[in-house]
C-alpha cells in the first residue's frame, strides 16, 4: 500500500512534495519526489528543509498555553497586559476603497490572549482581506484599525505574531530561543529553527511555461510564520499532538486546544485579494470551527479524517492533520504559490485518502 502511496505522489504535477502519516507513537509512511529547484534540477529528499510558514501559528499557539499552564499568562486577560504597544487600538467603521477613506469607533472590550488564540480579535492579513488590501500601504502597520470588534467574527490574521512577542517578552528570550527550549529541544526537533537553510527547498511560482523558482523569503522570526521545518521534525511535534500534549502540556490545556473554542461562530472563507499569493481559503468555511490554534473539522468525508481533527497549513501549501479518533496524522509540505492551487489540494487529498486506505 505504500507504494501506492509513492505512485500517486510522484505523479502530481508540483515541484516536490515530502510526505510523512503517523501514529502517536511510529511513522508508518514517508516519501519524497520532485525537485527542490526546478531549474537546478536538484532532487528533493526525506530531510529537505521547508519553509513551513503559518504552520508555525500551531507551535506558537502550543508555547503560548504552556504559559499559561505554568501561570504566567491568563487566557482571558487583556493581551495588553503583556505586550502594550498595542494599546490604543480602534475598530473600523465606514470604509470607502475608492479614496481608501475610512472612519472608526471605539473599542467596546478589549481583546484577550483568547481572542488571539481563535482569531477573533479582529486582525487581518492584507493578502487575504479585500478592505486591508484596498487600504495599503497604511492597513500593512501593525497599529491599524481592528476589523471588528474583538469576539465578534472569525478573522485570519497576524493574531499569532502578536502571541510569539508575547512569549518572547513573558520568558524574556527571543522567539526563536523560547520556541527551542520549550518545544523544539524536548521533542528533539533539531532541524526546526528562524534561520534559512542552504538546502531549503525553493518556492515555485505557478506560470504558462510550468513552475518557475524563487529566491527564499528571507529569515522571519515571527510567531504566525517564519519556520523552517522538515516533515521528520514536524512529525515530532504531531506526534505530541496524537499524544494529548504528552510530555509539554496537560492532557486537559491539550484537550482546550483542540475542541471549539469560537461557540456559534464558524470560521469563514478567506478571500483572494492577492491573487499571485493566495485562492480563497479554508475548505470547511461556514461549517468547521477554531480551536486554541487550530480548525477543528466538524463533517466526515468517506475515507478521510475523522470529525474533530485538528489542522492548519501554510502559505506555500503546506499541511497537516492530526486525528484523534483513529489517533492518527499527516503532513504533507510543498513550496508553491498561489496558496490554495488546486494541484496541491489534489495532492493533499489524494494522500490523505491513500493513508487512511493504509491505516485500515
Amino acid at each position: 500500500m505504500s507504494q501506492k502511496i509513492d505512485q500517486f505522489l510522484s505523479a502530481q504535477n508540483v515541484p516536490g512534495v515530502v510526505a510523512l502519516g503517523t501514529t502517536a507513537t511510529n511513522t508508518i509512511y514517508e516519501g519524497a519526489f520532485g525537485m527542490t529547484n526546478t531549474e537546478t534540477k536538484s532532487a528533493i529528499n526525506i530531510d529537505t528543509p521547508h519553509a513551513i510558514m503559518s504552520m508555525t501559528k500551531p507551535i506558537t499557539s502550543f508555547a503560548i498555553m504552556q504559559l499559561v499552564e505554568s501561570g504566567k499568562i491568563d487566557l482571558d486577560a487583556p493581551a495588553t497586559d503583556y505586550i502594550s504597544r498595542y494599546q490604543g487600538l480602534v475598530v473600523l467603521d465606514q470604509v470607502n476603497l475608492a479614496n481608501k477613506s475610512y472612519t472608526t469607533g471605539a473599542l467596546e472590550r478589549n481583546f484577550s490572549i483568547r481572542h488571539l488564540l481563535t482569531h477573533t480579535a479582529g486582525f487581518g492579513y492584507t493578502f487575504c482581506n479585500d478592505t486591508l488590501y484596498g487600504l495599503r500601504p497604511a492597513a500593512e502597520k501593525d497599529d491599524f484599525p481592528l476589523l471588528h470588534q474583538p469576539g465578534e467574527l472569525w478573522s485570519y490574521g497576524i493574531a499569532t505574531r502578536i502571541l510569539g512577542e508575547i512569549v518572547a517578552k513573558v520568558t524574556g528570550k527571543d522567539l526563536g530561543k523560547a520556541l527551542k527550549q520549550m518545544i523544539f529541544d524536548p521533542l528533539e526537533m533539531r532541524a526546526t529553527g528562524f534561520d534559512t537553510k542552504e538546502n531549503q527547498a525553493y518556492p515555485h511560482h505557478r506560470s504558462e511555461n510550468g513552475w518557475t523558482p524563487a529566491k527564499h523569503f528571507p529569515s522571519i522570526p515571527l510567531g504566525d510564520g517564519g519556520l523552517i521545518s522538515t516533515v521528520r521534525d514536524y512529525g515530532k511535534f504531531l506526534r505530541c499532538l496524537l499524544q494529548k500534549g504528552v510530555p509539554l502540556l496537560r492532557e486537559t490545556t491539550y484537550q482546550l486546544m483542540v475542541t471549539n473554542q469560537i461557540g456559534a461562530l464558524t470560521i469563514q472563507t478567506q478571500p483572494a485579494a492577492n491573487k499571485a499569493l493566495t485562492h480563497p481559503f479554508p475548505k470547511g468555511a461556514g461549517v468547521d470551527k477554531w480551536g486554541l490554534g487550530f480548525q477543528i473539522h466538524t463533517t466526515q468525508n468517506e475515507g478521510m479524517r475523522s470529525p474533530g481533527s485538528y489542522s492548519w497549513c501554510g502559505l506555500l501549501n503546506t499541511y497537516f492533520w492530526g486525528d484523534p479518533v483513529r489517533q492518527v496524522g499527516g503532513i504533507v509540505l510543498m513550496q508553491a504559490l498561489p496558496f490554495y492551487e488546486q494541484v496541491c489540494l489534489d495532492t493533499l487529498d489524494g494522500f490523505e485518502r491513500r493513508f487512511y486506505e493504509l491505516v485500515d
